[in-house]
């Protein structure tokens, strides 16, 4: 495999600025949260945020690891880069769980669909 295949399209600050960014408009403001017309939107809208989350956790967890490959490498043991790489694989795991809870309404939203109909509005 080349390296250019394992090159990301993006630095990593520009899809973590983007994602933030993403999160802040999906988040709303305080008097109103996000906008979802229906429950067909609601329903897309929690599968995309399992799959986010999901995806964050694996960030995280590759993070961690990088850290701690790093420390190998260089042979220097840093407690405090130990300690990151901890909370980050932590934090990896925590995320994973609130994916698998988020993933939980999946069964509640069909029922709530096939009793209202997807077109309900919200």
């Amino acid at each position: 495999m080349s390296d250019d295949a394992l090159t990301p399209m993006l630095p990593a600050t520009v899809a973590s600025a983007h994602l933030s960014t993403c999160a802040a408009e999906l988040a709303g403001n305080a008097a109103a949260g996000p906008y979802v017309s229906d429950l067909a939107d609601l329903t897309t809208v929690v599968e995309d945020l399992v799959a986010g989350q999901q995806q964050i956790g694996l960030a995280l967890a590759r993070l961690a690891d990088h850290l701690t490959a790093r420390g190998r490498m260089a042979q220097v043991h840093s407690p405090d880069l130990a300690s990151l790489a901890e909370v980050l694989a932590a934090a990896s795991i925590a995320t994973g769980h609130a994916a698998s809870a988020l993933a939980e309404s999946r069964p509640v939203l069909d029922i709530v669909k096939t009793s209202a109909g997807p077109d309900t509005q919200l």
